[in-house]
């Protein structure tokens, strides 16, 4: 009996102890800022698998670092001009269908990209977490020198408009998009959609969503901050590299996901020029019409002048 409860006794303090090492290296990584990364990894195009859809594109890029990034476009019916482009990065389930929510454009070219990550979508259970998430994480630090390799991809398209390219974040999509903003100057300005300052507060209160054992909320929260090289995309630090181009920032007056006074804080953390928009109803969905019938208006009248048509 002792020595049952001595081994069980060991074997517990061995697990504590590689927890605990666990998270003071994670704790140490995440500190470890990333644009030494970002720059090695873009690397230069080489592979461009383009294939028509309508009037737009299915395609994936590869850089000669391995990097490949996959995205859909969807131009204007009479677009015999370079056209503005809007280039979205939303949540990582919608990825490039976005171009799907907002029916034909007019007057600009949507291009909506998938997230560098080839694993399952849904992870079921801690065994499967823990095989892929090497990848995701990776995934995730993929983002910025993909948006990169694909503005060289537009760069050489007749359709689009060089000096007007607006990268989008939207909800998951904002810190990823931001730090790819403050990185690559030919991104004319950026647009951040119900998105937050503080992404640990955000990840906590989307956590709370799903948990309801609070004092779980936070330790959570830090941990998948970690895991998600948190310090690298630092939201509220970043945006203030975007001036002198314009940053928009759009709040939703009932969201759910969001804190209350993070699209403010947002706000006072990007520097001159920036607007603040709003739409009615909660956080953006692809199922929430009203909503994206509100992003599409905001879409038209910041990219064309004109109002959308209904």
């Amino acid at each position: 009996m002792k020595k049952a409860l001595k081994a069980g006794a060991l074997l517990i303090a061995g697990a504590v102890t590689f927890a605990g090492m666990f998270l003071v290296t994670l704790w140490w990584d995440a500190r470890q800022i990333k644009d030494d990364y970002f720059d090695t990894r873009k690397g230069t195009l080489t592979i461009q698998d383009v294939n028509p859809e309508g009037i737009g594109e299915v395609a994936r890029l590869q850089s000669d670092s391995g990097l490949a990034v996959q995205f859909r476009s969807l131009r204007p019916l009479d677009a015999d001009n370079p056209v503005p482009v809007l280039l979205v990065l939303g949540g990582h389930r919608t990825g490039s269908k976005a171009v799907e929510l907002f029916g034909q454009p007019a007057g600009f070219a949507i291009v909506a990209v998938d997230y560098p990550y080839d694993g399952p979508a849904r992870i079921r259970g801690v065994p499967q977490a823990l095989r892929h998430l090497p990848a995701m994480r990776r995934a995730l630090l993929d983002i910025p020198p993909a948006l990169s390799l694909l503005v060289d991809w537009l760069h050489t398209q007749a359709w689009a408009e060089k000096e007007r390219i607006v990268l989008a974040g939207v909800s998951l999509g904002v810190p990823f998009a931001t730090t790819a903003a403050a990185r690559d100057e030919r991104l004319s300005e950026l647009w951040l959609v119900h998105g937050a300052a503080d992404n640990r507060l955000w990840l906590q209160a989307n956590i709370a969503r799903r948990i309801d054992f609070r004092a779980m909320h936070f330790p959570l929260a830090t941990i998948l901050h970690w895991l998600a090289n948190g310090p690298t995309f630092n939201t509220a630090a970043r945006i203030a590299d975007i001036a002198p181009r314009p940053v928009l920032i759009i709040g939703a007056r009932d969201d759910e996901r969001t804190p209350a006074g993070q699209t403010e804080k947002l706000f006072a953390a990007a520097r001159e020029p920036r607007e603040l928009r709003w739409t009615d109803g909660p956080h953006i969905e692809p199922g929430r019409r009203q909503v994206l019938d509100a992003l599409l208006e905001i879409a038209v009248q910041e990219l064309t002048g004109q109002e959308a048509s209904r």
